[in-house]
């Protein structure tokens, strides 16, 4: 099968805990309902695009437990090509805890094992992008996704990179300040989200925080920030364009940046939208992802075009 769109980043099993509340600290929270599923940022937006109809593949360690077999097993379900995992022998794949209470809010506790970080960067060659349009990466492990980045560079190949965790979270997985920046001068799309861009930043007011990312890193296609109930901003250096949420009834918001990423990823490089259609569309992806159970948005293109004529903008 052809990869027109091969990611790097996390796959992890979610054990999810439902709520009545979330626990404040020292506080308490009674579970109604405990559920493995898989999910993994990178893993939900490839699983999303395929199930969209864009061919996605992953790179990624899994380790050789059963949370590993069963991510596999799930990832070649949903048609996500598989030909770049490799399983580590008595490995431990990464997993999560995901609180959810009942409005959708979420609390993530995240055990990394000691499969996805060990990936190695001499691993990493040109072959894995032959014939693809384009790299997307959440930017782990660090040093084999920046092989990649500069590959992807030489042939010209867009480079769409996920900032979705804080400057202290980064560290913890080995990605530091170098490799970050490095990271981000390769990048062709920068998607980031309100609260990661205040902590890189240091600024709280969103347009001005938006325009010194962008102003740092310059990337060609521009820097999206995903707002939630307030939609999602997409500046370049000519223009910023604001999209408003569709507003659902949330039951779930776990993974809808991932669902919003997959929608802006196929609408821009296998339908080739212009940017306001292609916001309008991942906004769509990530609004029924939030009235879905679990980490993935689970809907094909005519679902989503339905969505969208339902409210209003299809």
């Amino acid at each position: 099968m052809t990869i027109e769109v091969i990611g790097m980043g996390a796959v992890a099993m979610d054990i999810v805990l439902r709520c009545s509340q979330l626990p404040q600290e020292d506080g308490y929270a009674v579970i109604s309902t405990e559920s493995a599923v898989p999910g993994g940022s990178c893993a939900n937006v490839l699983t999303a695009l395929a199930g969209l109809g864009t061919k996605s593949g992953l790179i990624a360690c899994l380790g050789d437990d059963a949370h590993g077999q069963a991510l596999m097993a799930d990832l070649q379900t949903h048609g996500v090509a598989t030909r770049y995992v490799c399983v580590k022998k008595d490995g431990d794949s990464m997993h999560t805890y995901v609180a959810v209470s009942k409005s959708g809010a979420k609390t993530i506790l995240c055990h990394m094992g000691n499969s996805l970080l060990s990936l190695a960067e001499k691993d990493m060659h040109g072959k894995m992008l032959r014939g693809v349009k384009a790299f997307y990466t959440g930017m782990q492990p660090a040093k084999p996704a920046l092989k990649l980045m500069r590959l992807c560079r030489e042939e010209q190949i867009p480079v769409i990179c996920n900032l979705q965790v804080e400057p202290d979270f980064l560290d913890l997985c080995g990605v530091c300040r170098p490799l970050v920046e490095e990271m981000l001068s390769l990048c062709g799309l920068l998607i980031t989200f309100r609260h990661g861009l205040i902590r890189h930043t240091g600024q709280k007011d969103i347009n001005a925080a938006a325009r010194s990312l962008y102003e740092r890193y310059r990337p060609a296609m521009g820097l999206i920030v995903t707002l939630g109930k307030e939609g999602a901003l997409w500046l370049d250096r000519e223009s910023s364009l604001l999209v408003p949420a569709y507003p659902v009834d949330a039951t779930d918001t776990t993974g809808a940046g991932d669902a919003f990423i997959a929608g802006i990823i196929h609408a821009g490089f296998s339908e080739s939208f212009d940017r306001k259609v292609a916001m309008k569309f991942a906004n769509a992806c990530a609004a029924m992802k939030c009235t879905q159970p679990g980490p993935r948005l689970k809907a094909s293109r005519s679902d989503i075009v339905k969505f969208m004529r339902q409210n209003g903008t299809g």
